[in-house]
This record gives structure tokens, sequence and C-alpha cells, in this order.
């Protein structure tokens, strides 16, 4: 019998990051073993949520368990009624529920939109790695919008803009990432009403995928762009990153303002072709998070502050560092690191392209675990670092944070070394082998 023949745009299609990071961490472990080394691995590639998944999520899901049948592919009523209401309240969204889609995770209802839409497709980078995959597998065109350290690494309207004159006149898409990963940036009013008039210049829709919306360290700070641009945006949220959910699988859009419900159907009609729904009993546990408001404001609040204190300190703490640059982050769990001055002793010590970043890090003996190059969607010439500063115990964290939130910077830095000496160590590390870089004592060799 024949081997099995494979479709040729399967092989074009990048390792998911979390896929690429687990192996890393697995061969050097094997390698180290070789060498009868049990040293630790720093842990800064994985993107998600430490905290433990709310109360008001974990009792509806149980309370639901045996709802085992079929549900609307959008979300039933009742959800995308608590929906509305959540955005509403947090993101000064005032929309009507038709519009609100539900689905099975964030990444579902990208693809989902992905198939909905023609035209071409415009990616910043360096950015977040899932969207490439899924734009490959459908075919669709796209176009990467380069971002620089000079901007913050956001979408410049004026760059933006370039590249739209010199695009077939058609519809077209352009993906923002708001609060953003790999940086942590946040997007001003006046940055995301620029953009918008671009959009709506050239015929331009925006998704904006805004899932670390609710992990904006100053909430009043966050702005959607689908405030900005009604008419044209799709945003996207999901119960992953704010409400420790991950694998819960629910995320959820909503539509541009306008959108007819022929368009809502025919998003139905996709849905239910790729996922037919998300569970009956996941839709149940999301109502519960969107309604349940003191006790989920609690939890917000004291997760994105936890956040705010380990994230930002750890970034400030890598900031130091000769020869690099750190983006500060506003929201999230993610900040990058730009080594880019050091290029030529990068590629002294063997580091010759931003793929050869990660292997290096966790080589022996520093064992530093992340995310860098393609898996970042970084260019091969850029030397970009993503850093997730999750590698802490999140429910102790979030516990004591409950219990007595610290009062001041002092009690936040105390906070800050208790829990999160493991990442402290791991940065002091990664200093260890730039300096290793500087003085020659390094030398990178692909395994």
């Amino acid at each position: 019998m024949a081997g099995i023949i494979i479709d040729a745009k399967v092989d074009r299609i990048q390792v998911p990051e979390n896929l690429r990071y687990f192996r890393l961490i697995e061969e050097q472990k094997e390698r180290c073993a070789e060498i009868g080394c049990n040293g630790r691995m720093f842990k800064f590639g994985l993107g998600q949520s430490p905290f433990p998944v709310p109360a008001p999520l974990q009792k509806a899901l149980s309370l639901h368990s045996g709802k085992g049948t079929y549900a609307d592919p959008i979300g039933n009523t009742e959800l995308r009624e608590a929906v509305a209401s959540f955005y509403k309240k947090n993101f000064r969204l005032d929309i009507e529920p038709y519009r609100v889609i539900t689905g099975h995770g964030a990444k579902g209802l990208i693809f989902s939109l992905f198939t909905l839409l023609t035209g071409s497709v415009i990616i910043p980078s360096p950015g977040w790695l899932g969207y490439l995959p899924q734009l490959r597998i459908l075919n669709v065109p796209y176009y990467r919008l380069y971002t620089h350290g000079a901007g913050n690494f956001k979408v410049r309207p004026n760059t933006l803009e370039a590249m739209l004159k010199g695009l077939v006149k058609t519809q077209h898409l352009l993906i923002l990432n708001n609060p953003g990963n790999p940086t942590g940036a946040l997007y001003s009013r006046e940055e995301l009403t620029a953009i918008a008039d671009v959009c709506r210049k050239y015929h331009t829709f925006i998704l904006s995928d805004e899932v670390y919306g609710l992990l904006t360290y100053d909430p009043v700070s966050f702005v959607s762009m689908g405030e900005i641009y009604p008419e044209g945006t799709f945003v996207i949220h999901s119960l992953s990153a704010g409400m420790g959910a991950g694998g819960f699988r629910l995320g959820s859009c909503i539509m541009p303002e306008g959108s007819s419900p022929a368009i809502i159907r025919d998003v139905a009609k996709i849905a239910a072709t790729i996922y037919t729904s998300s569970a009956v009993p996941i839709q149940e546990a999301g109502i519960a998070a969107y309604r349940s408001e003191n006790e989920m404001d609690q939890y917000l609040d004291a997760v994105r502050n936890i956040l705010r204190i380990m994230t930002t300190r750890l970034a400030r703490l890598c900031s130091d560092t000769d020869g690099i640059r750190v983006t500060i982050p506003k929201a999230g769990f993610y900040f990058m690191i730009d080594m880019n001055p050091m290029a030529n002793l990068l590629q002294n010590a063997g580091i010759m392209y931003s793929n050869d970043l990660a292997p290096a890090l966790i080589s022996h003996p520093y064992h530093i675990a992340t995310v860098t190059g393609e898996a970042m969607m970084a260019p091969y010439g850029d030397f970009f670092i993503r850093i997730a500063a999750t590698d802490f115990d999140g429910e102790e964290a979030l516990l004591e944070y409950l219990e007595r939130s610290p009062a001041s910077d002092a009690e936040e830095e105390i906070f800050f070394t208790k829990y999160g000496s493991d990442m402290i160590e791991g940065i002091r590390m990664f200093k260890k082998w730039v300096t290793d870089i500087r003085d020659g004592s390094f030398r990178f060799s692909a395994p």
C-alpha cells in the first residue's frame, strides 16, 4: 500500500508556539540528562494564565455538566445577552445582543472570520503566530506589516496607509492585537482613531484581538477599537487570558455595527460546519462569568494587579542590561526584549538568525525557555525574545492578594520577591548569558 500523501500546504504551517516551546524543553532535558545535569528550567515561554478558574465558572460548569445536547453554533441567547451586557459595563460598547457571536475559543472564531471574508489580510510583525497558519490553511493572501521599536512596535497610520495604497483596490482586513502580544503595549484613543481613519479611507476592516483587554493594569486606559470604528471592527475576546480558563475554549466576537442578519447566519453556517458549537456546559459557565459582577470584579482586579506587579518589575529588572531594549508592558503578562543592538555580538557567537535565539537560550547551563523567531512572527534578521511572566504560583498569590493586598511600592516589591523568585533567578541567568556573549565565552552550536 502506498504511503499517505500530505497536502503541500501543511509544510507551510509553522508549529504552534506552545508545541514548539514544550518540544524545546523536552529536547534540552534529554541533552542535559546525557551529561548528568538536573538543573531547573526557567520557563518564560508559556502564554497561559497562572491563576485558577474563577469560582463562578467552576460552579456553573459543575451544575450543568449533565447537559449533553447540541447548541446554537454561535451561542445560546442568554450567553450572547450576557456578553453584550459585559461589554457595555467593562468596555463602554453599547451593542445589540444579535451582533454577539460566541464559539470554540478565540481561535475558532478567527478561523470562521477568515473563512467568511474575502480580500487580503494585513498582519503586524512581530506578533502572535496563531493568525498566520490559519491563513495558510485557507490560502488567504496576506501581507506582513513590520513594526519598529521607535513606535513601541505599534501599527503606524502612515506605514499602514503606504501599504494599502500599493494593494489592489478591494476589501482588506487589518489584524490589530490590543493590548499587544508580545510587547504588552496599549494603544491610546488617539492612536486607534488615526488607524481607523486610514482603514475607512481604504475599505479595510479590522479584526481587533482584545483578549488581554481585561488585563490592562489601568482599566480606564483601555479603549476598544469597537468604540472608535464600530462599523468596521470585529472585536475578539475570550475566557482564556483574563479569566484563567484557556482550556474551556469559549470566545466571543462583536460583529460590526450594521451587520445584517444574513451575515450572522453565514457565520453560524461556517461555525456549525467547523466545530458544531461550543459545549453547552461551557456556555453555562460563560454566562456565570459574564454575569457574576461583584465576584468577577474582585477576581479581575486582583489578577490584573498581580500581573502588573510581576510583569512590569520583571521587565525593569531586565531593562538595565547593557545592549538590549525592553518594552515595559501596560497590560497582560508579556514583554519583549529587542536584542538588535547586539546583533554583531550575537552573530559572532554563532546566533545567526532569530530562530537561533530560543535554542541558544535554553542550552546548558542557562536553561532559559522562551519564544523567539518565527514563533512570534519575527523576521529572520531581527533578534526579538518574548518573555511570559507566568511562572509563579497564581493560586497562592491570588489568595494572599485577596486577603491583604500590598498597600505600597515597598510591599509590592516584597510580594514580587516572594512569588516571582524563580523568574527573578531566570532573568539573572539571562543577564549572565548576555555577559558571556559579550566577553566571548559563549558559542552556540545548533543542536
